[in-house]
């Protein structure tokens, strides 16, 4: 028994290590989102019943057939006699002539699947987005942790040779307080920026709709060695996103749906034609008349072939007055489609603007990293040179902690302005049609 609990207790603990040695790349966060997403899965739920839809509309081409069956008993005067009978049809009608509404109704369903899959497309970009932008987020954090710690080691670097200075006479003790209240310090931002990281993959996990326990992202190391943006203008990006971006596609299509349904409205003002057809046969079993005396009674077979009967007609039905409903309905449909057409100008509008603005942010990154960049430079020139004062005494802890937070600064400038720019950029090629591929 006590091994068989000790392998159970193995077995769960391997389960363990193994879950917490997987990390996510960004390519599995965003294939596994796209699978199991809740509201991707509602938007294909949509798709799949709208694609029912269709089915209802062509049948609607079809002739009705249906079947009838009645069995009947009278009962006479004082219940001296009865006559049970029963009645068997089939009847069948089919429109001949809709004013081309049926065939409209085909084509606007059509149209409502082709919409509800841009729908879904577009769901599907926003979240492929969002998992990109929060995977770099946690990225970002990453590097925010490993900086911390590089400052924690310098410090403690310090401190030790603090202590030796202290030891040997030259350094007074208070010296050492001040080092140790930087390294508390240190170690205060370096649990900030872990808590960071904790929420950038809580946030990124919730996200995709996994359990954030134990989850993680692959570590991926972003160099810009050559920092280059690579439109030189918002306007082609824009251009290649009007051809492909879903957003602009339903617009479109809402259009031609609005359009068809004027067309249905215009169809109640003509006159629509049916075709009918019934088979009807009967039978009749009489025991006794009105007076006592016993009839004759057919035989069932016989009583059926006399009795069947075909029956053939054709109907029209045309609107003379309706209160001026149809008419309106159709100027009601008129006015949703200029409503529609203004909703296409608007998303035109929407998309320049997001491009215009994400152009402008991505050259503003850019400029920002290049001048981080310089600053970062000049900052390790400065702590080198007060490095080497520092170390010959020529330096006080304060001035040198001064110039050691001014390149830890530098270095957090670095990194912002670095992923910024990466995000920014990777924004225009998700509007250019490039997928997103952080490596």
């Amino acid at each position: 028994m006590t091994k068989l609990i000790i392998a159970i207790i193995i077995y769960i603990l391997s389960l363990s290590v193994g879950h917490a040695q997987k990390k996510w790349s960004l390519q599995e966060c965003v294939d596994y989102a796209l699978e199991n997403n809740v509201s991707l899965k509602r938007a294909k739920l949509n798709t799949d019943y709208s694609k029912e839809e269709i089915t209802i509309a062509k049948a609607r081409l079809l002739p009705n057939v249906s079947a009838s069956a009645a069995q009947n008993f009278n009962v006479g005067y004082k219940y001296d006699h009865t006559n049970p009978s029963n009645n068997i049809g089939i009847s069948a009608s089919m429109p001949l002539y809709t004013g081309g509404r049926n065939k409209l109704l085909i084509k606007q369903t059509e149209k409502n699947i082709e919409l509800n899959n841009l729908n879904l497309e577009t769901l599907q970009n926003n979240i492929s987005l969002q998992i990109a932008n929060n995977y770099l987020n946690a990225l970002f954090n990453k590097e925010n942790i490993k900086l911390a710690k590089e400052q924690i080691a310098i410090t403690k670097i310090q401190l030790n040779q603090m202590k030796e200075l202290i030891d040997a006479g030259v350094n007074p003790r208070a010296d050492l307080f001040d080092i140790k209240a930087t390294l508390a310090s240190n170690n205060e931002r370096l649990t900030t920026s872990k808590n960071a990281l904790d929420l950038s993959l809580l946030n990124l996990a919730q996200l995709i709709q996994v359990p954030s326990f134990n989850f993680d992202i692959q570590d991926v190391s972003i160099n810009l060695d050559k920092a280059i943006l690579t439109y030189s203008n918002s306007n082609n990006v824009y251009q290649k996103a009007f051809e492909t971006r879903p957003e602009i596609k339903k617009a479109k299509l809402d259009i031609e749906y609005a359009d068809l349904g004027i067309k249905i409205a215009k169809t109640n003002l003509k006159p629509s034609i049916n075709l009918s057809y019934g088979l009807n046969t009967n039978y009749a079993y009489a025991s006794r008349d009105f007076f006592g005396n016993k009839n004759i009674i057919n035989n069932f077979g016989n009583q059926y072939y006399r009795n069947y009967g075909h029956s053939l007609g054709i109907s029209a039905r045309y609107t003379i007055f309706d209160g001026k409903t149809n008419l309106t309905n159709i100027s009601k449909a008129k006015i949703n489609k200029e409503i529609i057409e203004q909703n296409l100008e608007d998303e035109k509008l929407r998309l320049r603007e997001t491009i215009e603005r994400a152009f402008l942010d991505a050259k503003a990154s850019l400029k920002q990293y290049e001048s981080s960049i310089s600053s970062l430079k000049a900052q390790e020139e400065s702590f080198k040179i007060s490095q080497e004062k520092y170390q010959l005494g020529a330096m006080n802890s304060f001035d040198f902690d001064l110039v050691k937070n001014r390149l830890f600064n530098s270095k957090i400038a670095v990194i912002n302005a670095k992923y910024n720019f990466v995000f920014k950029t990777k924004v225009l090629d998700f509007y250019y049609g490039i997928p997103i591929v952080i490596e």
